[in-house]
């Protein structure tokens, strides 16, 4: 068996249709003989008469024959017989031949399209998953294959770049608290007159650095980590109240900007893991402040079923142009990196509010008008 699977496939379908020609021709044969046996033979010798004499021995006459011929008639009969009976398993030889030899040309024609299928994919590479494999303008069950593997092959590019933009920005992120301490203590070590000011500025400069790497790391874990959280999804959470603590704690930084907001929940309440679900909102609050015009507002809707719970979270603010809406749950994508340099943020917040959603089996939406307002739509299971 193991040697029957390392056949190529064309030579798997010969032989099992090899096995099949022979299983039948056999079949076909053996029945010719054994038919003409049955059928023929009584013939033959029905036309023979049989008498018995005075003295009880038996006289076989052959109708039309004289009894001088009948020894040379049973052996012509014999012959015939044998004849018969070799030209029938001839023919069972040559067109088991034949017809194994017709199946491997026809197999080897019909399998044509996935060879070449086979060796288009094998010149895709990791380097380079823009090629794509051309499609047949049949509607068989090679372009149905075809049709799929570049499906595959897309969905392997878009998460390669989104691979390679999220290396890309991690580093950046990391590079840049990294880089001003170096500097900061660079500059220590070569001014041999440093003061006491000077040493608690850069001291400040590294803190502020540190709180930095240290968020990042700690956004990273979150969206690494497996379910571990599963299990601890049975706290009771009050939507009103989590809401208000998390107003209460952003209002105060932007107070400048008299942005006013509000809740209409309900005393809704539903069990998941606390921690997770205000890290979650705290997240899409503040995004709703930095991204909101002055004198702007945010409301946060919520209503209960049977079945889940949502909430709606809507500002005035500055929106997101319908081009990047698809991105923006990306890790450490921003919208427009002009306007994006001007609002501290490191691009992870909405990664973590997706992660954090989907963690709890629910599921969030996006709609905006740029220039006009967000809304963000989430379902979490009652």
């Amino acid at each position: 068996m193991k040697l029957f699977m390392k056949l190529t496939l064309q030579w798997r379908i010969t032989i099992l249709t090899a096995i099949v020609l022979v299983i039948c021709s056999s079949a076909l044969t053996v029945f010719s003989i054994l038919n003409a046996q049955k059928t023929l033979m009584p013939l033959i010798y029905d036309s023979i008469s049989i008498t018995k004499t005075d003295d009880n021995s038996v006289d076989m006459v052959i109708q039309g024959i004289d009894n001088n011929k009948i020894e040379n008639s049973g052996t012509a009969l014999r012959t015939a017989k044998r004849d018969f009976d070799l030209k029938s398993i001839m023919f069972f030889l040559a067109l088991t031949t034949i017809g194994t030899g017709l199946v491997y040309f026809v197999s080897g024609e019909a399998l044509r399209p996935v060879k070449n299928l086979s060796k288009q994919v094998s010149e895709i590479d990791e380097r380079d998953l823009s090629l794509r494999l051309t499609e047949s303008l049949s509607h068989d069950e090679v372009s149905s294959l075809t049709k799929s593997f570049n499906q595959a092959l897309e969905r392997l590019e878009e998460a390669f770049n989104r691979q390679k933009r999220f290396s890309a920005s991690a580093a950046h992120e990391l590079k840049t608290p990294l880089a001003t301490m170096k500097a900061g203590i660079q500059v220590l070590k070569i001014d041999k007159f440093t003061t006491l000011d000077e040493y608690k500025e850069n001291a400040h400069m590294m803190e502020a650095s540190v709180d930095r790497l240290t968020q990042v790391v700690n956004d990273l874990l979150i969206l690494a980590s497996p379910n571990e959280e599963a299990d601890e999804l049975k706290e009771e959470v009050y939507l009103d109240a989590m809401f208000e603590t998390i107003f209460d704690e952003l209002s105060p930084i932007y107070e400048h900007r008299r942005i006013t907001y509000n809740i209409e929940c309900d005393a809704i309440s539903f069990y998941g893991n606390a921690a997770l679900l205000y890290r979650a909102f705290f997240n899409l609050m503040e995004n709703s402040y930095k991204y909101n015009h002055e004198k702007g507002s945010i409301t946060v809707h919520g209503s209960k079923t049977n079945k889940c719970v949502r909430i709606e979270v809507e500002d005035t603010g500055i929106g997101i142009p319908a081009e990047y809406l698809p991105f923006i749950f990306d890790a450490f994508y921003r919208v427009d990196g002009s306007r994006s340099r001007k609002i501290a943020g490191s691009g992870l917040g909405l990664s973590i509010v997706k992660t954090i959603i989907e963690r709890h089996g629910g599921t969030i939406s996006v709609s905006s008008e740029n220039v006009k307002g967000t809304k963000i739509s989430i379902q979490l299971p009652q």
